[in-house]
């Protein structure tokens, strides 16, 4: 029998392994939006905002604020269910219905308790490109946005990741003490995958509620490509607005259906815990395979991988898997070098 010399084997995948790089750069190479445009009024550009400010989650949900909006893709909707021709419960998002699903976390460091105040959105889909690459495209994509409250109520970091696990940003406030940064954290920018994002965010007194976090969303891929401090009155004058519904993340689990419900989430199986319909067919054949996840880049529940079934990872690197789950949020910061 003849060996097989490993190092011929190397050779064999190095070609692959270098495109699936180039196409993951060239899908993540963006330079910075001009958002002047953007903040111009403009029919196409979406500005979703929760009017009801009675409680912390309307007080501090951020404002959402999409481009090419005459897309249906680019609305955010709400997961709906419906009987497909077999009879089978499927999943799709209704753009025309605005919903953001939240949830409440608290946790413990060394240093004091803290409250995550967690929003979740999604969309029909990216759509498939290759000019631009869309390594993300596949159905009911979604975004999680979370921001940290200290013991005094006041938002000490902004966290935003699509909910797959990818495309991480943290964001620090001015409420939060330097000493918390990771070492060589830069204030002016950062760069996320071919976005550059602000290192710091300059909030205005907690008690003027009219100043939100604004979240800018990119056209098909829905990447967060700029967060800004922005007044409702600056809101209502340059975007076209629309009023975004809040509703407890748990009603994700029992989407009417027929006579029934469905969970908008696999319940049992090899995709438990996995968005239902929420395949990525690109990342699978270009990162699956070094990222050792059959189902790398599908969107997931968020929360405890004993309840959901599935580890919410932060870092594609295999051996980071468990360390950089994002749920147990002390440990998260910690492993990203955060010292709240």
């Amino acid at each position: 029998m003849a060996r097989i010399n490993p190092l011929k084997s190397l050779d064999v995948l190095r070609p692959a392994f270098i495109m699936a790089l180039i196409l993951l750069l060239s899908a993540c190479a963006t330079s910075r939006p001009q958002h002047d445009a953007l903040q111009n009024s403009h029919p196409h550009v979406t500005a979703y905002l929760v009017n009801n400010q009675s409680t912390d989650f309307a007080r501090f949900a951020p404002f959402f604020i999409a481009e090419q909006t005459d897309q249906s893709f680019n609305r955010i909707g709400t997961p709906r269910a419906y009987l497909d021709q077999h009879g089978k419960a499927s999943i799709n998002i209704d753009a025309n219905k605005p919903t953001v699903y939240v949830d409440r976390q608290t946790f413990t460091t060394a240093n004091g308790r803290y409250t995550n105040l967690i929003y979740r959105i999604h969309f029909q889909e990216t759509p498939f490109s290759l000019f631009p690459f869309h390594i993300t495209a596949g159905n009911n994509n979604g975004l999680l946005t979370v921001i940290t409250l200290n013991a005094s109520n006041r938002p000490v970091l902004l966290t935003i990741i699509h909910t797959c696990g990818c495309f991480l940003a943290m964001v620090p406030t001015n409420y939060l003490p330097t000493s918390a940064y990771p070492d060589g954290w830069a204030t002016d920018s950062q760069s996320i995958y071919g976005m550059t994002l602000p290192g710091l965010l300059a909030l205005p007194e907690v008690s003027n509620a009219d100043s939100r976090i604004a979240i800018f969303l990119k056209n098909e891929t829905h990447r967060v490509m700029d967060i800004q401090i922005l007044t409702q009155a600056e809101i209502t004058q340059h975007f076209h607005n629309e009023t975004l519904a809040i509703a407890p993340v748990d009603e994700l689990m029992r989407l009417p259906v027929g006579d029934s419900t469905t969970p908008f989430f696999e319940t049992e199986g090899s995709r438990k815990g996995y968005v239902k319909g929420s395949h990525k067919p690109l990342e699978r054949l270009l990162i699956s395979w070094w990222a050792l996840d059959w189902r790398v880049g599908e969107d997931k529940a968020y929360g405890n991988k004993n309840e959901t079934g599935t580890v919410f990872y932060t870092s594609l690197k295999p051996w980071h898997r468990q360390a950089s789950d994002m749920w147990p949020f002390a440990e998260f910061l910690s492993f990203w070098g955060w010292g709240l």
